[in-house]
């Protein structure tokens, strides 16, 4: 490179910083170092570590299903002489296996199906066409008419060079988990009661199969994940497809927002998600409420009535929740990782290529304000230092007192209204 070539490239890119506070890319792009590729990136240093998170979760499940648990936390239910070893130790094992179908079916259905749907759309904000209830109720934008842009130079996918991109790795496999569990916990509830009534018998004091009919959900909960996997193949590629695509449309506040946050945000993934965590919280409740009454022996009220059972009650709860989830997410963190690291990075590529043939490109810049059209920014005389009544120190002594009056106010009515004679007898 010349002197002059490279006296100008320093002007210009000196000016730049003064015109911009940002620029997705530098402004003087050539075949060299123009990146219009979307690239999802697995380091290798990072591999071990999504490795080890697995096996985690794999031993976790392996676990629940040998039995070990209940030595662990029961012993006094466990009878190890006559249950040497609980028989579905294979079944982790099984699950490892089948978790290659949904793999494939993300990779080889759900994307295509995704692709198409999302091209078909993008295309109708062009046209300005409006979109099927079946897209707004997945989470397509309903106005077209705002502007969509593909961003010409796309920010890619990394799964774990530092811990920032590893936690979004992370956020992806709970998505999948806790729409899945969701799903999973659902049909478990549904279902449950006509299995139990036929499996349980009032006559025999000690049950081969199941003490309860909650921990029978959880079983079926768990047999369910890889079957809900297979659902998600319409439903996964789908909302990570258009978020990496990074299609953007300008709304209504002029903020640029990704066509994949809509989706991500839509009536599904909240409906689900929201679902699967408090399902999941509530079976752990019923299961925990199960083991500590004995059934009939005592009823949830006297068992909340007693602060060291509701204690130990909450205690069981939580840990049953936990194990609960991490029993289910291996599953979700495989087809996850596999997925995202051997199929996602083309498909992502071709809805782009195939968008860009009729969607306009660009880029994103935020560019510095000329100050001197401003009057409120860099304005120290504009500041507003009244505040009134309440910014004296009296008035902030009384603003005190009055928050004091209303908390106590709250707690009296909770706790003392209505148990005066109780309390103070």
């Amino acid at each position: 490179m010349s002197n002059n070539n490279k006296d100008y490239i320093e002007k210009e890119n000196s000016s730049e910083k003064e015109a911009y506070l940002y620029k997705r890319k530098p402004m003087h792009l050539n075949i060299e170092s123009a990146d219009d590729k979307f690239d999802v990136i697995v380091p290798k240093k990072r591999r071990i570590i999504l490795f080890i998170i697995f096996a985690i979760l794999f031993s976790i499940q392996f676990f629940y299903f040998t039995g070990f648990y209940m030595l662990a936390f029961y012993p006094e239910y466990y009878d190890l002489e006559t249950y040497p070893i609980f028989p579905y130790y294979f079944v982790p094992l099984v699950f490892l296996v089948i978790t290659i179908v949904p793999i494939l079916a993300w990779g080889q259905i759900g994307s295509r199906i995704a692709s198409n749907s999302i091209v078909k759309y993008l295309r109708k904000t062009v046209e300005k066409k409006r979109p099927k209830f079946t897209e707004i109720f997945l989470g397509y934008p309903m106005r077209t008419k705002d502007i969509y842009y593909l961003e010409a130079y796309p920010v890619d996918l990394d799964l774990g060079s530092d811990f920032v991109h590893l936690k979004i790795f992370i956020k992806r496999v709970m998505e999948v988990l806790f729409i899945s569990i969701g799903m999973s916990v659902i049909i478990a509830q549904i279902t449950a009661p006509f299995l139990w009534s036929a499996i349980y018998d009032p006559y025999i004091t000690k049950y081969e199969w199941y003490w309860n009919i909650e921990e029978l959900m959880i079983d079926i909960t768990i047999y369910m994940g890889p079957f809900t996997l297979l659902i998600l193949t319409f439903i996964m590629p789908v909302l990570w497809i258009a978020e990496d695509t990074q299609a953007y449309r300008v709304n209504e506040n002029q903020d640029s927002v990704r066509l994949g946050y809509y989706l991500r945000t839509g009536p599904i993934s909240k409906i689900l998600g929201f679902f699967g965590i408090v399902l999941v919280f509530n079976l752990a409740q019923e299961l925990a409420t199960a083991l500590l009454t004995g059934g009939e022996q005592m009823s949830y009220s006297k068992l909340m009535s007693r602060p060291e059972l509701a204690i130990q009650l909450y205690t069981t709860t939580l840990l049953w929740f936990v194990l609960i989830i991490g029993m289910c997410a291996a599953a979700p963190f495989l087809v996850t990782l596999v997925y995202l690291s051997y199929y996602h990075e083309r498909w992502v590529n071709n809805v782009r290529i195939r968008a860009s043939e009729f969607m306009q490109l660009g880029t994103l810049e935020i560019r510095k304000p000329k100050t001197i059209n401003l009057k409120y920014m860099n304005r120290p005389e504009m500041i507003d230092e009244t505040g009134g009544f309440f910014q004296t120190k009296k008035g902030k002594i009384i603003l005190f007192l009055l928050i004091m009056v209303a908390a106590f106010i709250c707690l009296y009515f909770a706790y003392v209204l209505g148990f005066e004679e109780a309390l103070f007898a």
